[in-house]
């Protein structure tokens, strides 16, 4: 649903953009700014009555039944079993080399797991792999982008893939620009751009779509200044608490924490401890915080 401070956020020059895609008539030779958004307003709460409502995610909306990756003899993820469900974040924690990586890069279709079955919406990512890729919205550890495109070329061009209407697709641009604060590199070439600013146009690629999400994030929090990563935390906990599914993915305890709803921690590819917090605090009495539960399940806590 498009509120009027969606479009009061947007430039006079993006307005008029979203003034063609609308097909609003502009005849006069000056016009002021709220007529416009009034006439755009309208346009737009004309099209949402005639619009169908956005389908509920699938549940789980994302599904791993007994999923293994070889990787030649070496074993990079044994038997996971892993659900997310719609309006939760599950933490996929674990040391380096723990299989979370390799996890996220078979739920996303990047690599084929060697055995199992992995469901994105209802969708099997082998079976139906544009279905299931275009239900999903992917971050990935190392963000890697085209260098040769600006960051408004790529987002355009991502919310055409995934099939977002032009004007919802400008109107979430703009909010999703100035939450990331990214007004000054939203015309600046992806090549030119610090790793930080390439994971903010990465992350408002993913949410140019229309919510509720199913997001696999690897690290999202990883290059991002302080006040980047508090607005991306509030943001995950308001979008889960409207329905998304979000899997996340970090070796960051404070930020799974913060963050997460239920874990699975991960240790040489196998599962070694899941559940809410609580629950793993009371299968390992000793442990006062994840961060000693996570310890105690992945070697010990040093002393």
């Amino acid at each position: 649903m498009i509120d009027r401070v969606d479009i009061e956020r947007m430039k006079g020059d993006e307005l008029i953009n979203l003034a063609r895609v609308l097909k609003v008539p502009i005849t006069k030779r000056t016009i002021q700014r709220s007529w416009l958004i009034d006439e755009l307003m309208g346009e737009l709460e004309k099209r949402s009555s005639d619009g169908s409502p956005k389908d509920a995610l699938h549940q789980p909306a994302i599904e791993l039944d007994k999923v293994t990756k070889r990787f030649g003899k070496t074993v990079a993820v044994r038997n996971l079993d892993l659900q997310v469900h719609p309006g939760e974040i599950l933490g996929l924690v674990g040391p380096n080399g723990a299989g979370k990586t390799t996890t996220l890069r078979m739920l996303t279709g990047i690599i084929r797991a060697s055995s199992g079955v992995i469901h994105v919406n209802g969708h099997d990512i082998n079976d139906s792999p544009i279905l299931a890729k275009s239900s999903i919205g992917y971050i990935p550890e190392k963000p890697t982008c085209y260098p040769s495109l600006t960051a408004r070329e790529y987002v355009t061009f991502i919310a055409r893939i995934y099939k977002v209407p032009q004007e919802t697709a400008l109107i979430r641009m703009r909010e999703y620009v100035d939450l990331f604060q990214f007004d000054e590199f939203i015309n600046s070439y992806i090549g030119t751009l610090s790793k930080g600013n390439l994971q903010r146009v990465l992350l408002i690629g993913i949410f140019v779509r229309e919510p509720p999400y199913i997001l696999a994030l690897d690290e999202p929090i990883y290059g991002l200044d302080p006040r980047g990563a508090w607005n991306l935390k509030k943001l995950l906990k308001r979008m889960r608490d409207e329905g998304s599914a979000i899997l996340l993915s970090t070796h960051i305890l404070e930020v799974a924490s913060d963050l997460c709803d239920r874990f699975v921690i991960m240790n040489h590819g196998d599962v070694v401890g899941r559940g809410t917090l609580e629950e793993l605090l009371a299968i390992q009495p000793e442990a006062t915080s994840l961060e000693e539960v996570f310890l105690g399940l992945t070697g010990g806590i040093p002393e």
